[in-house]
């Protein structure tokens, strides 16, 4: 059988796997975040995420929000 079936999970079963390590992530959210990134594969109307595609989304996630906090903070310049 294919690696993506054997391998890849639904974003429901995404959902419930990180519920228990106290991540609350809906499945809706993951599918469009997954989306956005075009890290899924879809059959049909079905999407499948590896392993791999989930830790690249929560990489380019975690980028995204550093990234914002980084531009909410004021500039640290050297007083003169």
């Amino acid at each position: 059988m294919s690696k993506i079936f054997d391998l890849g999970r639904t974003p429901e079963e995404w959902s419930a796997k990180l519920r228990p390590r106290g991540v609350e992530l809906s499945p809706r959210t993951l599918r469009s975040k997954a989306r956005t990134h075009g890290q899924y594969f879809a059959i049909g109307r079905a999407i499948f995420i590896t392993p791999d595609q989930m830790d690249e989304i929560l990489l380019r996630e975690a980028d995204l929000i550093s990234q914002a906090d980084r531009a909410r903070r004021p500039s640290q310049r050297p007083s003169a």
